[in-house]
């Protein structure tokens, strides 16, 4: 499969992650960037909220799920908009003038920068549109996705039944695994094929909307700022590219992509960002519908969203203190900072109750603290060389401040994520660390790819004061124009200069952390006879393990060999869907450690029965991570009197059948 043949599913993931949203932000009035930059958002709440109300109706999971309440909610909108017009602030008809289709010129330009770049770096890193990350969660994810098709259960509060096969109830946050398993069922492409298609839409697409939406809330919609926001969106090594690495971690990767939105949406709410005529109770209204799509893709960014609002609140009861005047004034201004106060504390809860164990939350500081900031400043994390375009529009950053010519509330969410980076990668007080950074497993990766979210905005407000500087500098030749500030209004000449730039920094951009990010990330997704975890022979094997195996059969296999990807791959299950041994039920091991015994230890034989387990996979290829953990019965599959060879690719992997307990499957 090339990648053209995988355009027909990236049309309709598009489609499935933005028109929902779009349709129904439309129907209610919303226009603009903002209904562009929350349509994703919008849309992936949809799909993660449906999802878990489905069950409980009764219905098997579908594209419907998605359709049906999009069309009536959009309805609803439409009714309103006839009802009353004037609350969802329509004035009448919009005329679209030649300035604003030039405008309209400028804002596709700069969405398409950012992704040619994305898509050619993503697609680089992958390889191939049936490519797989051979990492450690990614058995998880994709088998994942499976039991969502199988069961026609897409709901978070039952995905984590799969360990299970659906005996046992548990929960996980899915919606990452919901929006794949419609992209399958829609489009007909293999789970390998619908994984990339929605890791090049988020990241091509969603990703760089995402920060355009939050920059332009400082800056306006001008075309400037909005074509720098969309390259320098590309200019990162953490984010795309790390997280698609290390883990595979696909459910944080779309979280952060919606986080840019969300925080978008934050700041129209309190009137600290630009709303684009957006009424503030629409505002509220979005951001409700936005979050659940952020927590049921990933917690922990859940948890990020509430502590960089933290500084947007505290901008905006400050400004409404300046505003408020008088006893009533000052009586709603306590107001607000006692509910400030209350949002601390219940964030402070969640702080301490929504996190990992300790004992999953082991990774330790890998650097030292002048390091660590270096890193920051330059954009170039996690040994990745610095990115000089960041590092440059960082230090202009910092001279911007000392101007006090910076926006308060984007400093003061810059602050927090690079403290967070600092901590965890550097910090060795392990008490305080795991306060301050074990909601992220105290992990350095997770809190590197958190940064471009804002750090994108930085640059992009250092971006936009120097074009404009420059610009009075070398055509006005006044000295006392040069220290203009960024909100100076655009023209057309102007906007196209801009965008001959900003493809420059969007191409300066890829040749240092993003080169190395996507030359480390190719590793794990290239199909070799070494690979880290499944080999091309052992994928070929998976892909014909169908055609000898029952649907109802149960697959005995070592899943540190790759053969827990059997699930994902050809539809037949495994006893053991993941690696790791600590959910493995005491019963699945002792038939692995014992599989040699068939002929001498009835109990074997009744477990192969009871798990319907007359199928063996035995690939010899490499140990994930050169893992230890060794099951005893597996060693000796070649020998074993009581297997025969059903189907073999090479030397490499093997599909056998248990030929000596009644009952066997057929």
């Amino acid at each position: 499969m090339s990648w053209w043949q995988l355009v027909p599913a990236l049309l309709l993931t598009a489609a499935i992650v933005f028109l929902p949203g779009y349709l129904i932000l439309r129907c209610w009035a919303v226009t603009g960037l903002v209904a562009v930059g929350a349509a994703a958002p919008v849309s992936i709440s949809l799909v993660a909220v449906t999802a878990v109300v489905g069950p409980f109706l009764g219905l098997r999971w579908n594209v419907l799920h998605v359709v049906v309440p999009a069309v009536a909610i959009a309805a609803i909108g439409l009714v309103l908009r006839r009802a009353t017009p004037k609350a969802l602030g329509i004035h009448g008809r919009i005329r679209r003038s030649p300035r604003s289709r030039w405008t309209l010129l400028a804002h596709l330009g700069a969405l398409l920068i950012p992704a040619a770049l994305l898509t050619r770096g993503l697609t680089r890193m992958i390889g191939g549109p049936e490519n797989i990350s051979q990492t450690w969660d990614n058995v998880f994810h994709l088998n994942a996705i499976r039991y969502i098709i199988d069961s026609g259960s897409a709901s978070s509060l039952t995905v984590g039944g799969m360990y299970s096969g659906g005996a046992k109830v548990s929960a996980y946050p899915a919606a990452w695994h919901d929006l794949v398993s419609l992209v399958v069922q829609v489009s007909g492409v293999s789970i390998p094929a619908a994984v990339n298609a929605v890791t090049l839409v988020i990241g091509a697409l969603v990703w760089p909307i995402s920060a355009i939406f939050l920059t332009t809330r400082v800056t306006g919609t001008r075309p400037v700022p909005v074509l720098f926001a969309g390259a320098l969106s590309a200019a990162f090594g953490a984010f795309p590219y790390i997280i698609l690495d290390f883990g595979v971690l696909y459910p944080y990767f779309m979280s952060l992509a919606l986080l840019p939105a969300a925080l978008a949406l934050i700041s129209m709410v309190t009137g600290v960002g630009d709303r684009s005529g957006t009424p503030r109770w629409l505002a509220t209204l979005l951001f409700i519908a936005v979050t659940p799509g952020i927590a049921l893709a990933h917690p922990s960014t859940f948890l990020t969203l509430l502590l960089f609002a933290l500084p947007i609140f505290v901008v905006a009861v400050v400004r409404y203190r300046r505003i408020l005047a008088g006893r009533a004034g000052q009586s709603r201004y306590w107001l607000l900072v006692m509910l400030l106060a209350a949002y601390l504390g219940a964030g402070i809860a969640l702080w301490l109750r929504v996190r990992p164990s300790s004992e999953n939350s082991g990774w330790q500081p890998i650097q030292r603290v002048p390091q660590a900031i270096g890193q920051v400043l330059s954009g170039g994390v996690m040994q990745q060389g610095a990115s000089w375009v960041v590092l440059l529009f960082s230090l202009v950053a910092v001279g911007l401040v000392m101007r006090r010519q910076f926006s308060q509330w984007v400093l003061g969410v810059y602050l927090i994520a690079a403290v967070l980076f600092i901590v965890v990668s550097a910090m060795r007080k392990p008490g305080l660390r795991n306060f301050i950074t074990g909601v992220w497993y105290n992990d350095s990766y997770r809190l590197a790819s958190l940064l471009p979210t804002i750090t994108v905005v930085v640059c992009t407000i250092s971006a936009t004061w120097l074009f404009f500087r420059t610009r009075d500098a070398l055509v006005e030749r006044r000295p006392r124009l040069a220290s203009m500030r960024f909100t100076r209004e655009s023209t057309p000449a102007a906007a196209a200069v801009a965008f001959v730039v900003a493809a420059i920094i969007g191409v300066a951009g890829q040749f240092s952390s993003v080169n190395y990010a996507v030359g480390s990330g190719a590793g794990n997704y290239r199909a070799s006879d070494n690979a880290p975890l499944l080999s091309s022979a052992e994928e070929a094997l998976l892909t014909r393990v169908d055609e000898h195996v029952p649907e109802s059969a149960t697959i005995i296999g070592d899943p540190w060999t790759g053969t827990a990807f059997s699930y994902a791959i050809s539809g037949r299950r495994t006893l053991t869907p993941h690696v790791g041994d600590d959910k493995m039920p005491p019963d699945v091991l002792m038939l692995m450690n014992n599989l040699n015994a068939i002929g001498e230890d009835p109990r074997i034989c009744e477990l192969i029965e009871k798990y319907d387990s007359y199928y063996v996979l035995d690939f010899n290829g490499r140990r994930y991570m050169n893992w230890p953990t060794v099951y005893p019965g597996m060693e000796t599959v070649e020998t074993n009197p009581h297997l025969e060879v059903v189907d073999r690719e090479g030397d490499a992997a093997t599909l056998y059948r248990i030929t000596t307990c009644d009952g066997q499957s057929s």
